[in-house]
C-alpha cells in the first residue's frame, strides 16, 4: 500500500508543541506590480510616543524605480501631513514633517533589511539604523511632540489621511515584525536586534505600543496578502505534499522532527 502526504498529515504533523502568538513567521506581502488599491490602515492611540519612540521592523523592497513608501503617519490639517514616513532610501525618511539627511542610493532590493528608528523630546535626537548601523541623524526642535490622532498606513505614501495615494510612491516588497515602542532604544539594543536576527522571538515587552500583531489583525485592502517568513521548521513540510512516504521521506522527517 501505498501512502502520500497530503494536507491532513500535515496538519497533524506542523501543530508544534510551543505556539507562538503575536504573528510570529507571517510576513506581509504588497506585490510588485504595485497598485494604489494595495495597503494596510489603522488609527492608532500615540498618546504614550508622544515625546519618545522606537520604531522597528524587517523590510523587502522588491522595486527601487522611485523612493517608495512603506510607512505613513498622517495628520489632517498639519503642517507637513505626513508627520512620519519611512521610504526605500535614507533620504526617503521623514520625522514631524522634516526629511532626515541621508544617502539617496537605494536600499538594496530582494534581501531582508533591519531597520530602526528612535527618538526622544528630551534628547532631540533623531536617529536612523540599517542593519544595526547608525546611518542617519538630526535634532528637532525644543519640545517637539508627535501628534495624535493621525492616519497610519503601510505599502502608501498618504497626501490625505488614509488617501490622496501615489502610484510612483506606493510600495511593492514584504514587512516583517514591525514594532512601534514608547521609549528611545539604544544603539546596542537596535545592534542586538539585528544580530539576532528575524526569526528571533523575543519575549513581549512592556514598552511595545503597536505589535506586529497588531498590524496583521489591520484593515487590508487590494492584493495585500501574508506569506511565510520562514522562520518555522514546519515550513519545508510543504515541499513533501502529495509526495509518496518513501524511506528517505521519512529519513528526513525523523532527523529534523
Amino acid at each position: 500500500m501505498r501512502f502520500f502526504i497530503g494536507t491532513v498529515l500535515i496538519l497533524v504533523l506542523v501543530t508544534p508543541a510551543r505556539t507562538l502568538g503575536g504573528g510570529f513567521n507571517k510576513v506581509l506581502q504588497f506585490p510588485r506590480e504595485v497598485s494604489l488599491s494595495n495597503f494596510v490602515l489603522l488609527r492608532p492611540d500615540f498618546t504614550q510616543i508622544q515625546e519618545e519612540l522606537s520604531i522597528c521592523s524587517w523590510v523587502k523592497i522588491y522595486r527601487t524605480d522611485h523612493v517608495r513608501y512603506w510607512f505613513s503617519y498622517n495628520i489632517a490639517g498639519s503642517e507637513g501631513d505626513n508627520q512620519i514616513i519611512f521610504g526605500t532610501a535614507a533620504n526617503g525618511q521623514h520625522f514631524l514633517a522634516d526629511a532626515m539627511p541621508g544617502s539617496t542610493e537605494p536600499y538594496a532590493t530582494n534581501i531582508w533589511h533591519h531597520t530602526c528608528f528612535t527618538w526622544s523630546s528630551a534628547s532631540q535626537l533623531e536617529e536612523l539604523y540599517l542593519n544595526g548601523v547608525k546611518i542617519a541623524e538630526e535634532l528637532t526642535p525644543d519640545n517637539s511632540k508627535v501628534p495624535t490622532g493621525g492616519t497610519l498606513v503601510l505599502g502608501q505614501e498618504q497626501d490625505s489621511p488614509g488617501g490622496n495615494f501615489d502610484i510612483n510612491q506606493s510600495f511593492g516588497g514584504e514587512i516583517y515584525r514591525l514594532e512601534i515602542l514608547k521609549r528611545k532604544i539604544s544603539a546596542g539594543e537596535v545592534a542586538d536586534m539585528y544580530h539576532a536576527g528575524m526569526c528571533d522571538y523575543p519575549a513581549p515587552s512592556t514598552d511595545v505600543v503597536l505589535d506586529w500583531a497588531d498590524f496583521l489583525e489591520a484593515e487590508k485592502s487590494g492584493e495585500v496578502k501574508e506569506v511565510s517568513a520562514g522562520c518555522s521548521r514546519w515550513d519545508v513540510l510543504e515541499n513533501f505534499v502529495g509526495q509518496e512516504i518513501t524511506d528517505s521521506v521519512i529519513a528526513f522527517l525523523k532527523r529534523n522532527f
